[in-house]
């Protein structure tokens, strides 16, 4: 379960984070393109959900070394 959490949360914030890089280099994420005028907002939302997920994979793994 928590090498689930922390790919898809990597994942997450991978996308958010190369919407963010993309445009700087002159290229487009084909899936963040998909939320159009809301592609910023859609990236901030997957930067946080991701960044949630990823610490939450962590801390599940300390929880289950402690028993």
């Amino acid at each position: 379960m928590n090498r689930i959490l922390r790919n898809i949360g990597f994942l997450l914030l991978l996308l958010g984070a190369s919407s963010f890089l993309f445009p700087l280099i002159g290229l487009n994420s084909r899936i963040m393109a998909l939320f159009g005028e809301h592609q910023k907002i859609a990236a901030i939302a997957f930067l946080a959900v991701g960044a949630i997920l990823f610490g939450l994979s962590f801390r599940k793994q300390k929880e289950e070394e402690k028993k």
